[in-house]
Parts: C-alpha cells; sequence; structure tokens
C-alpha cells in the first residue's frame, strides 16, 4: 500500500514539474512581451497580491491559507527571476524580522542586502542601487518607529507594499545559565515590548538598545554575560542557546514593514493609501479634512501626528485610508485635502497585507 502511495505522489510531482515549467516560460514572454512595448515595469506587487489572496479563497484543504501563500510566493519569485533580479535591501544583518518579512513578501529567489541601520535601508532606494527596501513601521502595542516615519517624510520614495509579521521574542546568550546575565541587547521597541518580563526576570541587568536584533545576536555572541532579544531563527544563525521563549509582555504582537520603492503601484481591489498633510493651527481644522473622508466614505485606517521639528507644536499628520488614489473617489478626496492643507503628500498607494 505504502509503494502505491509513493507512485502515486510521484506521477504528480512530475505533472506538477510539466506545469511549473509551462508557467515559467508563459512569464518569459510576458518579459518579452513587455521589452518590446511602454510597458517596462516586471514587478507587479498588485498582481501577485491578486494571485495569492484568490489562491487562498480557492482553497479548500487540506493545505491551509498559509502553506498555499508560502508555496505561491516562492513558485512567483522563482518565476520573475527568470525575468529580472531584484536587488530588495533590509534592516539587517541575516535573521532579522525585516528580512522574514522580506521573503514573505518577495520570496527567496531575490538578490538580499543587509544594511547596518533604517537610513541606509532609504538611501539604496533613493540613490536606486536597490530596487526595493523592507523597513519596520510600527508595532501593534508600541505603536511608530520615529526613524521611519521621519524618512518616509524626508525622502521622496512610494511604499509599494506591505506586510504583517507574528513577533516571538527569545532570550538567548552563549551560556544555557539563567544566572550571570549582566547585559542584554536588543532593538529598543524590543525591549519596550519585554519590560516587564525582563523587570521580573533581569532587574539588575543593563539594557543596551541596538540597530537590530539580529546586531544584538552578534553582539551577545562575542560577550561573555550577556545576552540578547531576538527571533528564533537567530538562535540556529549565531548559535545562541535559547534561555527563554515568548518573554514580549502582549502575546498577539504583531510587526507591520513597509515596502518601499520608486515606482507607483496599480490598484489590486485590496488597497491602502498613506498620506501626510499639515493644516493651520485653528479650531476645526483637522476635522474638516476628516469630514472629506467620511462624506466620501472612505474608511480611515490610522491616524498619527508627527512634530514638524521646525516649529514647537507644528504637526504634520500621517493618515492611512482604505483604498487606492486611481479610485475616483479617493482621489477626488485628496484632491480636496490637497487644497486646503498646507502641505500634502501622497506616499503610497499599495495593496494591504495578504493577512488581512
Amino acid at each position: 500500500m505504502l509503494k502505491k502511495f509513493r507512485t502515486n505522489i510521484d506521477k504528480i510531482d512530475e505533472k506538477l514539474l510539466d506545469l511549473l515549467n509551462q508557467r515559467a516560460n508563459i512569464a518569459k514572454q510576458v518579459a518579452d512581451y513587455k521589452k518590446s512595448s511602454n510597458n517596462k515595469i516586471i514587478f507587479r506587487p498588485e498582481r501577485e497580491s491578486q494571485i495569492i489572496k484568490s489562491l487562498r479563497t480557492l482553497n479548500k484543504g487540506p493545505l491551509n491559507a498559509d502553506h498555499i501563500h508560502n508555496i505561491y510566493r516562492e513558485i512567483i519569485s522563482s518565476c520573475l527571476s527568470l525575468e529580472t533580479n531584484l536587488n530588495v535591501s533590509f534592516l539587517g544583518p541575516i535573521g532579522t524580522y525585516s528580512e522574514i518579512a522580506m521573503t514573505k513578501f518577495f520570496g527567496s529567489s531575490i538578490q538580499k542586502n543587509s544594511k547596518n541601520n533604517i537610513h541606509e535601508v532609504f538611501d539604496s532606494v533613493k540613490n536606486n542601487t536597490c530596487d526595493y527596501g523592507v523597513v519596520p513601521v510600527e508595532n501593534s502595542n508600541q505603536g511608530s518607529i520615529k526613524s521611519t516615519l521621519d524618512f518616509l517624510i524626508k525622502y521622496k520614495v512610494n511604499i509599494c507594499g506591505e506586510q504583517n509579521i507574528p513577533i516571538k521574542h527569545c532570550l538567548m546568550s552563549q551560556s544555557n545559565s539563567v544566572t550571570g546575565i549582566k547585559k542584554i541587547y536588543a532593538h529598543n521597541q524590543t525591549l519596550s515590548q519585554c519590560s516587564s518580563w525582563l523587570s521580573k526576570n533581569y532587574p539588575n541587568a543593563e539594557y543596551i538598545a541596538s540597530d537590530s536584533n539580529a546586531q544584538a545576536a552578534l553582539i551577545a555572541k562575542k560577550h561573555k554575560n550577556s545576552s540578547c532579544i531576538a527571533n528564533e531563527i537567530c538562535s540556529k544563525l549565531y548559535k545562541l542557546k535559547i534561555i527563554a521563549r515568548n518573554i514580549h509582555d502582549v502575546h498577539n504582537n504583531t510587526t507591520r514593514f513597509l515596502i518601499i520603492g520608486n515606482t507607483e503601484v496599480s490598484k489590486s481591489k485590496n488597497d491602502k493609501t498613506t498620506f501626510i498633510m499639515s493644516l493651520q493651527n485653528k479650531a476645526g481644522a483637522l476635522s474638516k479634512a476628516l469630514e472629506v473622508l467620511a462624506n466620501n466614505k472612505i474608511s480611515m485606517t490610522k491616524i498619527e501626528s508627527i512634530p514638524t521639528k521646525e516649529k514647537n507644536w507644528e504637526y504634520l499628520f500621517l493618515i492611512d485610508i482604505s483604498g487606492h488614489i486611481s479610485e475616483k473617489k479617493v482621489y477626488n478626496a485628496l484632491t480636496k485635502i490637497e487644497s486646503f492643507a498646507g502641505f500634502f503628500q501622497c506616499l503610497g498607494s499599495y495593496p494591504k497585507s495578504i493577512d488581512q
């Protein structure tokens, strides 16, 4: 009986292999067609989002939606690599949640470019040394990452996509001993996300912020009596022993990552638009802008005030809304808001994270 099952699997695998290569050949034909047309854009995040979301919906199991997502992300990524060699930067070193988000969004068949900090990721995209970049922008429990917001405002790059990643923090060290730890390294947001656990278990340790948790792992690997907070992948990459798992204070912890680039993204039918604006400092100015959205039946999913750093108590407002700027009601609403805003900039329209 077992031999029969294996024979059936082998036959199915042969059919799958043939179909995958048929798909790859069509992808190459699409690339050749684009080279001879005015449409030179190879990577289409909105199209890939539509494909994966549709397949997740059509799926009847026993594979679950995440299985389908992961399988087809790699199929699409492999086919895309036959058309172009995408170069994507991320907050490194390897093993960060930014790298996990990058792989979830682009698949594995890309050229990965690790950067030391968020500034370097933005620079690589701005200067066209990388096609896209991946940066963390907010955590479900700790809020926005200010440096990312500052660079979004400063640099003229587009938000081309987003990816939500569940966060599961582990304490790890060279030693598997829970005693003797004097220093704990992690990204400052991670330290905040684990503050209660750390206060209870290591009240006398020194907490030291690093540019990323993977960088913290590199530091902890070199020093005795030190540890770091990072994801489980880092323990394998940097050969560190896990002392404690799931040490974050809130367990539905998720970080949202943005994909930044220099291209505009077409609508996918399940999109988000992000813009920033400044308003006159007078009563009713903000409510006037929000009323425009309400009158056009546009859902606002996020609003945040950001100091301009030019004058005290002067703010920019960063707003996420549902919909794509190519939709008539979204375009008309944003055009009206721009007409009375002191400053206005659309940061991008892009597909919502596939898990939404």
